[in-house]
């Protein structure tokens, strides 16, 4: 940042995070669609103890 005179760090970083660790570049993270999951043989199981509302 300070070699290249800029005035954000953000600036220099190769893969930028907002504030949420999320990445404007791919809008990762997002939800995986199951085709993508089951041909990667893949099962994602809830933790114990969350329900949804």
């Amino acid at each position: 940042m300070l070699m290249g005179g800029c005035d954000s760090i953000r600036e220099v970083i190769a893969f930028p995070k907002v504030k949420d660790a999320s990445c404007l570049m791919t809008e990762a993270p997002t939800p995986v669609d199951p085709k993508q999951l089951e041909e990667l043989g893949i099962e994602v199981c809830e933790e114990a103890g969350k329900t949804e509302e």
